[in-house]
């Protein structure tokens, strides 16, 4: 734990290596994950704050060969703001990106040239959160492109040392040289492999824990400890939720320029987690107990059940109890059919489009977010604190929420927790999951039936197929692991066969049904293959819409 003067309580407890039952000691060098990304944030703002670049600056004008693709650049361009605040709308790193068969120093731009498939802009830059590392890559491309050098010694000198943080690694390799914990996973705690990163800007850092409090403390006191690494003003101004819909609303929740919110034991702090394979962190500080903790572990076990108690002593020790909370009835307007529109990554998109879809209904004070199908899709209860500011009663009465209105006072959507719920009709909410559901049921009823019904056995045979072909592509993802997903194998083999072929037969079934209808006498028969069949095709232009068909992972 730190406060503003330093170093509070520090202790090590546990082992480095499961397997040698090597001991954790003060210098034993931790995996910090995206943590990383606060270290490439402060250095991002040093050139800010020099006059090099600012927040609005196109990402353009400083990176010509960035392979952006961005649908709404005549008006709207990605800028710095937007890498920082993951607000560009990127995608999250793709299969091909997440890890290198040989360790890189620098090189980001490098990368993006090589996996430039994230960095397609999903919606208008500045109007949602959706978490991107390869924002963050950027960054560092940002940062090699200027000084000339790579990441790891620009942040090493402009940051790292003037904050003192000595006990430091940004590659691997270096790490493996000195005092280090190894990664574990599952409940066996079997060592975990220490993958090459693609790159460093997002998350490629090795430190101890009492040198990583060193940067909390940084951030807590304004840059008061260490003086001339950012002015105050502009460690307040990355403190600052901003660039959503939801932000410019009045909801001070959410990603700021390089830090985070997260809500703890019901109390608003701020910093940055960090998880890789085998190893999870935290470095977060409350301004008002001005107090903050690092938490850094070698192992992929539940970290909030850690940071609970911990963030429970800290406030036992600084005697601070949150505001009493002021709840406001809420406005009726609101009531309606919302969806999610911003997901992580753009394979969530289809589940997210026909899941996350829920009712909206104030009564009171509260605001209930119920999904079409109970136990599926989105759920919450919101309570209201005034001017359509909201708390999730899951995490307490921290305000992490806000009702977004037009111009003209309308409800239009709910920010809340860095999701955004966007108003739509109850029709465009619910018939299209309907529509999933029922071609599901018609076509995993097309194999049932009288063998000798169809004159042709193939008005059957072929939707039969299609959902054969439907159920290889569920079980060999399943099967799917993280490192498995940029190679070719049978799992990634499987749900690429699976999408081609899904659709195909589906296609097929419905063209022969349709030519040998007046041909077959069974009517029951014919029928039930004909929906079969076009429950497939429907199914497959689902895929389609969301460009999951032929979809190859290696390729991804």
């Amino acid at each position: 734990m730190f406060d503003r003067q330093g170093t509070v309580l520090s202790g090590v407890i546990g082992l480095a290596d499961h397997g040698t039952r090597v001991p954790v000691t003060d210098g034993t060098l931790f995996r910090l994950g995206s943590i990383t990304k606060v270290v490439t944030a402060i250095a991002i703002m040093q050139l800010v704050e020099q006059g090099h670049f600012g927040l609005q600056t196109p990402v353009s004008e400083l990176l010509p060969e960035a392979p952006i693709r961005n649908p709404f650049g005549g008006s709207d361009p990605v800028r710095v703001i937007h890498l920082l605040t993951h607000t560009a709308g990127f995608d999250d790193t793709h299969a091909k990106a997440f890890f290198s068969p040989v360790e890189r120093q620098g090189r980001h731009l490098e990368s993006i040239l090589q996996n430039p498939e994230p960095l397609v802009v999903r919606w208008r830059p500045g109007m949602h959160e959706g978490y991107s590392n390869p924002g963050y890559v950027l960054l560092g491309a940002i940062l090699e492109a200027h000084y000339q050098k790579p990441w790891d010694e620009v942040v090493s000198e402009r940051v790292l040392r003037p904050l003192g943080i000595t006990q430091i690694a940004a590659l691997a390799t270096q790490a493996a040289q000195r005092d280090h914990a190894e990664s574990h996973s599952g409940s066996d705690m079997h060592r975990t492999p220490v993958f090459f990163e693609q790159t460093q800007a997002d998350g490629a850092l090795w430190c101890t824990a009492t040198d990583l409090a060193r940067l909390g403390r940084f951030v807590l006191t304004d840059g008061a400890s260490a003086p001339g690494v950012l002015r105050p003003e502009t460690l307040r101004a990355m403190k600052q939720a901003q660039s959503t819909v939801g932000t410019r609303a009045g909801l001070a929740y959410g990603a700021g320029l390089g830090l985070h919110h997260r809500i703890v034991r019901g109390a608003l702090w701020q910093g940055h987690t960090g998880g890789v394979l085998g190893a999870r962190a935290s470095m977060h500080f409350h301004a008002e107990q001005g107090m903050g903790y690092v938490l850094l572990l070698n192992s992929e076990n539940e970290l909030r059940k850690l940071e609970e108690p911990l963030a429970e002593f800290i406030s036992h020790q600084t005697h601070w109890n949150p505001p009493a909370p002021a709840h406001r009835p809420i406005a009726g307007d609101v009531d309606g059919w919302y969806r999610q529109v911003n997901p992580r990554i753009s394979l969530q998109s289809l589940p997210t489009y026909l899941l996350n879809a829920g009712h909206v209904k104030a009564q009171a004070d509260t605001l209930t977010v119920e999904p079409f199908l109970p136990g599926f899709g989105y759920q919450a209860t919101l309570k209201h604190h005034g001017d359509g500011l909201l708390s999730d009663v899951d995490y307490g009465e921290v305000v992490n929420g806000v009702v977004v209105r037009d111009g003209d006072g309308a409800a239009v959507g709910l920010e809340t927790g860095g999701d955004y719920l966007q108003r739509t009709s109850m029709a465009a909410a619910l018939l299209p999951l309907a529509s999933v559901l029922l071609s599901l049921a018609l076509l995993l009823s097309t194999p049932f039936g009288r063998r000798t019904a169809l004159r042709n056995r193939w008005v059957r045979r072929l939707p039969t197929l299609a959902l054969l072909s439907l159920v290889l592509g569920i079980v060999c993802a399943a099967n799917l692991e993280l490192t498995l997903l940029a190679h070719v194998n049978w799992q990634t083999v499987g749900v690429w066969a699976a999408s081609v072929l899904f659709p195909a037969f589906g296609v097929a079934g419905l063209v022969l049904s349709v030519r040998t209808w007046r041909e077959e006498p069974a009517a029951v028969a014919r029928w039930r293959c004909l929906l079969g069949s076009a429950s497939a095709v429907c199914l497959g232009a689902w895929l389609a819409t969301f460009n999951l068909l032929s979809f190859a992972l290696w390729r991804w």
